[in-house]
């Protein structure tokens, strides 16, 4: 294997990002079938975009997460959020090297900047606290936390690869951002039990550091996608 809030509570506190535009994603799947007509259509449709849907796969993770205590909450997410964090680099280096707008771009320095940091922190904490790599924590999590985990991989790698598939300009910061939404979002539902019930401070301290620059940065995506025009 690579690499109490429940989910009701954890969709009322990611709701207000989730209203507007969004609500009107809530009835088709987090990805649609067959990454290249996904970026034809993109490639057609008018430049302003909604973004897409939050994977209900992190919800569940989330769930998953409110029923571990200790140790193992904390090994859990330790093993999901470095490899979550390092998909965000992957993503943000794509907008830096394709984006155009000056805005997106910054935003996309910013998270590479953000997520290396708390990758090297958390990598750190595993290692001093339970002599674990990142792949060793993913072994010990519970088995419902890595399929989890594995299902949460396999769709990052389809928005990737959507990303990749995406040619230059304006049309690949609407694609990035459209993308980049839903996984900060699906961050914040990971945050939300280590903030609160980490036995470790530091890392209480952490997740709500990630949680309030993952949930300004979101803010920032939707109003600049709102203004497409």
């Amino acid at each position: 294997m690579k690499k109490g809030f429940k989910y009701g509570a954890a969709a009322t506190a990611i709701g207000v990002l989730l209203s507007g535009p969004a609500a009107a994603q809530a009835a088709r799947p987090w990805t649609d079938n067959g990454g290249p007509s996904k970026v034809q259509d993109e490639r057609r449709a008018p430049v302003h975009a909604t973004p897409m849907r939050t994977s209900p796969t992190a919800y569940e993770f989330g769930e998953t997460l409110a029923r571990l205590e200790g140790r193992e909450l904390e090994i859990t997410f330790l093993a999901e959020i470095i490899p979550h964090h390092q998909a965000a680099i992957v993503m943000s280096e794509l907008e830096l090297e394709r984006g155009e707008s000056p805005n997106i771009r910054t935003q996309a320095e910013n998270i590479i900047a953000n997520q290396r940091h708390q990758i090297e922190q958390f990598t750190r904490w595993l290692d001093e606290w339970y002599g674990l790599t990142p792949e060793e924590a993913a072994d010990e999590a519970p088995e419902e936390a890595q399929r989890e985990m594995a299902a949460l991989e396999r769709e990052t790698e389809q928005m990737i690869e959507e990303l990749r598939e995406t040619p230059e300009g304006p049309r690949f910061d609407v694609a990035f951002v459209k993308r980049m939404i839903p996984h900060h979002q699906a961050g914040i539902i990971e945050f939300l039990e280590p903030q609160s019930r980490a036995p470790h401070a530091q890392l209480r301290v952490a997740a709500t550091s990630g949680i309030v620059n993952q949930e300004s940065q979101v803010a920032d995506f939707r109003t600049w996608l709102s203004g497409r025009k």
